[in-house]
């Protein structure tokens, strides 16, 4: 029976030391040895990336950058040049219309018409060669509005204000983006009704 207890003996120290090997790579470790190799690649891949990358594609971000940069400073010095001109010189000019006459609405009573001498203020040379250049415009403007005027409209200096107001108003639609200041009346003459 000594024998017996020796083979047992053997099977037993057999089956240790083969459930110590099975140990040595139990799922615990198993998992930890996979985590630290996929730190270390992850490692790996980021240095390569960080300073052993494409160098084509950063110097080329690096190019746009520069050029935005250099963009926005030429825009900046732009603007202030623009805003280091002198503006124009301020003035006060003068733009005779000349005299015209207009039949005005009786609604087929008669006949009624309105002989003015209109003369547009500007303050600025720029703004005198728009408005010459777009007088055609504005006798346009100044017709179609003097044709539908009724005698009574132009009573009195409420009605003188208002076809001012109303010229004006007009004039600076056709001129713009100049400006008229102010339409003045040299002569007015109403006949008729």
């Amino acid at each position: 029976m000594a024998d017996q207890g020796g083979l047992e003996e053997v099977l037993g120290e057999a089956e240790l030391v083969e459930g110590l090997e099975r140990k040595k790579l139990s799922g615990k470790k198993l998992v930890v040895a996979a985590g630290a190799g996929f730190i270390i690649l992850l490692a790996l891949v980021g240095g390569w990336v960080m300073f052993g990358g494409d160098d084509e594609a950063v110097d080329n971000e690096d190019a746009a950058i520069e050029e935005l940069a250099a963009n926005a400073a030429a825009a900046r010095n732009a603007a202030e040049a623009e805003q280091d001109k002198p503006a124009e010189e301020l003035q006060t000019l003068f733009i005779d219309m000349g005299t015209h006459r207009y039949n005005l609405n009786v609604e087929g009573s008669g006949a009624s018409f309105l002989q003015v001498k209109i003369v547009l203020e500007v303050d600025r040379e720029s703004f005198r060669a728009d408005v010459e250049a777009k007088m055609p415009r504005i006798l346009d403007e100044f017709n179609v509005y003097m044709r539908e005027l009724h005698p009574a409209d132009l009573n009195g200096s409420k009605g003188m204000f208002r076809l001012k107001e109303e010229l004006l108003m007009r004039v600076n639609q056709a001129v713009a983006p100049a400006r008229v200041e102010d339409i003045l009346i040299q002569e007015f003459l109403q006949q008729g009704n």
